[in-house]
């Protein structure tokens, strides 16, 4: 089952690090065709900046996988003195838990926004395009990192080290 678990992450870590890769790129042409456009032509490109959020959005969500998939995510670590010792794993197995529990909560009220957004046909204003595709990208998030943190909870071997705060 572990092999599974690591073919399941290592895949979707892949598949998120590419998105972001081509979302950030083409953020940065959307934006600099803009720029360049104001700058050498007096007018920049229609569309460029709301594309580039459109980008922007589906960057951020792919980065929220892959901060799970590191260990990036801030929390709070004032009573961790508590849980330390024996108590340290199954508090941590249980923080995975509570944490995807929460994901899937927020999974399913984007999910509510997306299903709404696709009802009433709701449109960008500027490029006609129907938002709920973009908005998807947030329920998708969230769910594939819940999975993680359950993944996680089932085999804390799987789990990634915490990156500390460094000064």
């Amino acid at each position: 089952m572990t092999s599974a678990f690591k073919i399941y992450l290592n895949a979707t870590l892949s598949v998120e690090k590419a998105i972001v890769v081509i979302t950030f790129f083409a953020m940065l042409v959307a934006i600099s065709a803009d720029v360049i456009g104001r700058e050498f032509f007096g007018q920049g490109v229609f569309g460029s900046v709301k594309f580039a959020v459109y980008a922007l959005i589906l960057c951020a969500m792919a980065g929220f996988g892959i901060a799970t998939a590191s260990g990036s995510h801030l929390r709070p670590q004032f009573l961790d003195f508590v849980t330390a010792g024996r108590r340290e794993m199954p508090a941590r197995r249980l923080g995975r838990v509570a944490s995807a529990a929460i994901l899937v909560m927020l999974a399913w009220g984007a999910w509510e926004m997306v299903a709404f957004s696709r009802m009433i046909e709701e449109r960008d204003i500027t490029l006609d395009w129907l938002v709920w595709p973009i908005q998807l990208a947030l329920p998708l998030a969230f769910l594939l990192s819940a999975m993680r943190h359950l993944i996680y909870a089932a085999d804390p071997r799987l789990m990634p080290e915490e990156e500390e705060f460094k000064e």
